[in-house]
């Protein structure tokens, strides 16, 4: 048995032995589903675009950028389907194991995956609202209408600029998934950090929390962050790779 068979097997016992698992999720669960992240040096976005893109200011500014950048990316994100570490999530909490996700991503793939108790911290591009009476319309809708010439695409009830219901620099989290994910984390007993390096503010304040409520930490993640220390499992690898081997023996342990 190798090093990382080991570890899933540490993994899985930690699951089965906690009452109160939560998972806080990031870009690295995505980028295995074919979504790019921000920062990974080469392949980032940061390193391609000018963030004012994704900024609020810029946004208002001239809204036709976001969306030439948005069409770039759609075929991406529309063809980008859940990974095994988003499928086993969801099967822990199918298995009553994990009382919820708290994710930093925007894609949705958690709820494709099957997960139920999802709280997006920075909103969702499934959607977008209405700058000026907060009507939600359905992205796929409003990239529709992009294509077809649209930028920017407004609002067919008042003619309000259309904006992803997703955080853009300078705005403000959404309340109720970030009061949620304070409250998941000061009862959990195991948390779990899945492709986040935790460098992202506020979300990299939750293993804090948690470690104060005198919760185990375990962190599956390529790259080393600020927690690695107050962990009682890191595992230093893809996270979608690993969830693979984890399933198994969550499946072989669950049927035994």
């Amino acid at each position: 048995m190798n090093n990382l068979d080991d570890k899933a097997k540490e993994f899985i016992n930690l699951i089965l032995s906690s009452t109160n698992v939560v998972a806080l999720t990031g870009a690295g669960i995505s980028t295995e589903s074919g979504i790019p992240d921000y920062r990974s040096p080469g392949t980032g976005l940061w390193g391609k675009m000018d963030q004012s893109v994704v900024s609020l200011d810029g946004f208002l500014r001239d809204p036709t950028r976001y969306y030439s950048y948005a069409l770039e990316l759609y075929p991406v994100r529309q063809s980008a389907k859940p990974n095994p570490a988003h499928y086993l999530l969801a099967e822990f909490e199918k298995k009553e194991l994990l009382k919820g996700v708290i994710t930093q991503n925007v894609d949705g793939l958690h709820q494709d995956a099957g997960s139920g108790n999802v709280h997006e911290l920075h909103g969702s591009l499934r959607q977008a609202v209405c700058l000026d009476c907060s009507l939600l319309y359905p992205m796929d809708s409003v990239m529709k209408r992009v294509i077809s010439g649209e930028n920017p695409p407004l609002c067919k009830e008042c003619s309000g600029v259309l904006k992803p219901n997703a955080v853009f620099f300078g705005e403000m989290l959404p309340h109720v998934p970030w009061e949620r994910s304070l409250e998941l984390t000061r009862k959990t007993d195991l948390f779990l950090v899945l492709g986040s390096s935790l460098q992202v503010s506020p979300a990299n304040m939750l293993p804090d929390v948690a470690l104060r409520a005198g919760t185990k930490l375990v962190i599956i993640n390529l790259t080393p962050t600020p927690y690695d220390r107050d962990a009682v499992l890191i595992i230093r690898d893809k996270v979608g790779d690993f969830a693979s081997l984890a399933l198994q023996y969550f499946r072989s342990e669950v049927h035994t």
